[in-house]
C-alpha cells in the first residue's frame, strides 16, 4: 500500500477508527492498526489524538453523532407523527444489521470500567431519549398518542430497544427478527396507546431511510 504523503483529515481518521473498532473490539483496537488500514504512520494520528484513548472516545462519539443527527431529523421530518415513529424505529431498531449495535453494547461494556467512557455513552444515550421523549410529547399534545408521562415512556421504550438489541446481537440465537419486531411493536403501541400495526412498516411507498447507521 503507498503511504499518504499529505494530511489526512480528523474525519477521515475518525472513519477508519470506527471501521477498526467494529472489526477488532474496542478493547482491541490499536493506534498502529487505524495508521496502517489508512497508509501513514502513527505519528500522523497522534498529531490528531492526543492519546489511544481520545481516538478511541473521538471516534465512537463521532459515529453515533451520526445516528443522532438522524433520529433529529426523523422526528423533526414533515410527516404523520406515525410515519415519524416507523423512521425512528428504523434507526434504533433492534433487528436491524449487526455491526452498529455490537459497537454500543462494546461501549457499554468499557463504560462498566473506565468511567470516562460511561460518561460519554451516558450523555449520547440520553440524548437518543430526549428525542423521542419529545416526539411521543408531541404525539400525545396532538391526541394521536395516549401516554401519561413522555419521559418515562422514553424510558421504556429505549431500555427494551436496547435489551431487545443485546439479545439478539451479543448473545445469538433466540428468537426470531420477525418475532423480535412484532413485540417491539406491541410493546411500543402500549407506551403509545396506539393499535401495533400503527408502528408497522408500509408495504408500499415507505420512507427511504438514507444511510446506515451504527446503531441499525
Amino acid at each position: 500500500m503507498a503511504r499518504k504523503s499529505v494530511e489526512l483529515r480528523r474525519e477521515e481518521i475518525l472513519d477508519a477508527t470506527v471501521t477498526e473498532i467494529q472489526r477488532r473490539g474496542i478493547a482491541a483496537t490499536r493506534v498502529a492498526d487505524v495508521a496502517g488500514a489508512l497508509g501513514v504512520s502513527s505519528s500522523l494520528v497522534f498529531y490528531h489524538f492526543a492519546d489511544k484513548e481520545q481516538l478511541l472516545q473521538s471516534a465512537f462519539e463521532y459515529a453515533a453523532r451520526t445516528d443522532i443527527d438522524a433520529l433529529h431529523a426523523a422526528c423533526a421530518r414533515r410527516a404523520p407523527l406515525p410515519d415519524r415513529f416507523r423512521a425512528v424505529l428504523r434507526i434504533y431498531g433492534p433487528t436491524r444489521r449487526a455491526p452498529g449495535w455490537r459497537l454500543w453494547i462494546d461501549a457499554w461494556g468499557v463504560g462498566l470500567r473506565e468511567p470516562r467512557w460511561r460518561a460519554t455513552v451516558r450523555r449520547m444515550d440520553e440524548e437518543w431519549r430526549r428525542c423521542i421523549a419529545a416526539l411521543v410529547a408531541e404525539g400525545v399534545a396532538a391526541g394521536q398518542f395516549s401516554c401519561p408521562d413522555a419521559d418515562a415512556a422514553a424510558w421504556r421504550i429505549t431500555a427494551f430497544l436496547d435489551g431487545a438489541a443485546v439479545q439478539l446481537v451479543a448473545r445469538g440465537g433466540g428468537p426470531r427478527r420477525a418475532d423480535i419486531t412484532r413485540w417491539v411493536h406491541q410493546h411500543i403501541a402500549r407506551e403509545l396507546g396506539v393499535d401495533p400495526s400503527l408502528l408497522a412498516a408500509r408495504r408500499a411507498g415507505r420512507p427511504r431511510s438514507g444511510q446506515t447507521h451504527i446503531r441499525s
